[in-house]
């Protein structure tokens, strides 16, 4: 039952009813033409140049967003107007857009910044300041010195350090993830935090109301806080007769946020269900990645949690009585925490990942379980390689999601054309988001590759410059690209022609993945 409600609610489904409509109104224009057939005609064109008109006049929009909804809305002129509505205006509801922007605005006049951070920072770094600087401007996410860090290169390493600090927990537990599904690894969790909670342990967990859609049963939530825990669900799924209520239904949450005490910070690509420390295999081997904060860095995760805890409780919080204690352990290098919102016109995730790739001069390594990308995006990466950079770039050797993967492979001749080389990671899904540049700069964090996570989603990352964070993402790509083979262009020339059919059908459909 619940297979069939998720293939219901799928993007997949509603695309597909909405074709049948189409082609049920054709059909049945076919036959009514002589008394319909003007009528039709004038209001499909009417319908279909308002939409046309709205999607030309979005500033700051990619022109490839764009130019799909156009495409769909001259293809579809009878559900294409309502279908780009539905998903494609990012914008939703204005007062709750001006009401997280609002707690934002807050939230950075509540920021500490390191200035002796930064500056030493663009002073070892002289070729990363415009990435430094852009964050700090646009971001609201400073640099921090003093922040001990650990790398954890897959899930299995991660969670029993996890475990062991949630455990050490005495003021607060705060938790923001995407999916949440009971097993081995949630339920051990589930066992701290009641445990922590009895205690008198502030705990707060946010979950996605769609990503823990069909791994969750109903009024979880309200189990969650029968034990002590404060919970809140991020935009569940709900009936409405406002059409712009669904709109938020299309922005998720896609952070993975755990904060301890305001001293001990978590991020990365994992999520609460047991294929990522592979207890469970689902897609062969689940590869993915993590890091841990300790210091001044992990007030921007504490500050990042509390400002979607607002949004979502509906509460105004000081965020300065958050402020770690000065007294914090040294680290080697320095974290720029920066976080990313579909409700402003400011693509966070996808201009920091820019910056990293402009800035390289010798290599930038990434790792992508979705590369979906945009023109902006492909220039950049082909250029860098053109420029002599080495650009290299590791993606599933097993898909979870087949008609993604095709997408993902359709990049592959341009981009190996222009000189980056490509891997696919053989023993299973590489779920990690990992960039690495030059020995200077890393960045770890939710975001992936694709115009979902880019443009759609609330997502959050760091950025790590110097030390030994950034020589261990290095070490791990270069241990993953040992498991991985090599695509070619030749390989890539042997795609069977109803496979690249099918590519360049859902290339069209890609900003939607």
């Amino acid at each position: 039952m619940k297979k069939l409600l998720k293939f219901v609610l799928s993007r997949t489904f509603l695309f597909a009813v909405l074709f049948l409509l189409q082609l049920g109104l054709f059909l049945f224009l076919t036959f009514q033409f002589t008394r319909l057939g003007t009528f039709a005609y004038l209001l499909l064109t009417v319908g279909s140049t308002l939409a046309i008109t709205m999607a030309m006049e979005r500033s700051g929009i990619n022109p490839a967003y764009k130019i799909m909804w156009i495409l769909i809305t001259v293809a579809l002129p009878a559900s294409g107007p309502f279908f780009y509505l539905l998903w494609g205006k990012r914008t939703i509801v204005p007062k709750r857009a001006a009401d997280f922007l609002q707690i934002e605005r807050r939230a950075a006049a509540a920021t500490a910044p390191d200035a002796e951070a930064g500056t030493t920072v663009l002073r070892r770094f002289p070729g990363l300041a415009r990435m430094v600087d852009y964050l700090a401007t646009h971001a609201a996410a400073p640099v921090y010195g003093g922040t001990a860090c650990r790398y954890f290169a897959m899930g299995e390493d991660f969670f029993p350090v996890f475990l062991q600090r949630l455990e050490a927990a005495q003021q607060f537990i705060f938790l923001e993830y995407f999916i949440i599904k009971p097993g081995a690894m949630w339920d051990a969790i589930l066992a701290v935090l009641q445990r922590k909670a009895a205690e008198g342990v502030d705990v707060r967990l946010i979950y996605d109301g769609f990503g823990s859609l069909f791994s969750l049963p109903g009024g979880y939530d309200e189990q969650l806080r029968e034990m002590g825990i404060q919970c809140r669900v991020f935009s569940p799924l709900a009936l409405s007769w406002h059409l712009a209520d669904y709109k938020m239904l299309n922005h998720r949450d896609h952070r993975k946020v755990a904060v301890i005490d305001g001293q001990v910070g978590f991020t990365g690509g994992l999520n609460f269900a047991d294929e990522y420390i592979n207890q469970v295999q689902r897609f062969g081997v689940w590869k993915d990645t993590a890091a841990m904060l300790e210091g001044p860095g992990v007030y921007p995760l504490t500050v990042l949690f509390l400002k979607m805890w607002d949004f979502v409780a509906g509460c105004e919080t000081d965020y300065r009585n958050y402020r770690p204690a000065p007294a914090c352990p040294e680290g080697d290098g320095f974290v720029q925490p920066y976080s990313e919102s579909p409700l402003d016109d400011e693509n966070v995730a996808e201009n920091a990942y820019f910056c990293l790739i402009q800035s390289a001069r010798r290599y930038v390594y990434l790792t992508t379980p979705y590369l979906i990308l945009d023109n902006e995006m492909v220039t950049a990466l082909c250029l860098a390689a053109k420029s002599g950079v080495d650009v290299r770039i590791i993606t599933p050797g097993i898909p979870d999601k087949w008609y993604v993967y095709l997408v993902t492979q359709s990049f592959y001749p341009q981009l190996l054309a222009a000189g980056v080389r490509i891997y696919e990671y053989t023993p299973g899904f590489l779920h990690a988001k990992m960039y690495v540049c030059d020995d200077e700069a890393a960045i770890v964090g939710s975001a992936n590759m694709d115009y979902r996570s880019l443009y759609l989603h609330f997502e959050n990352c760091v950025a790590f410059y110097g030390g030994h964070m950034v020589r261990d993402v290095k070490a791990d790509f270069a241990a993953t690209m040992a498991q991985s083979r090599e695509v070619t262009l030749e390989d890539t020339r042997r795609t069977p022609f109803y496979k690249w059919l099918g590519q360049v059908f859902l290339r069209f459909f890609a900003p939607l993945m």
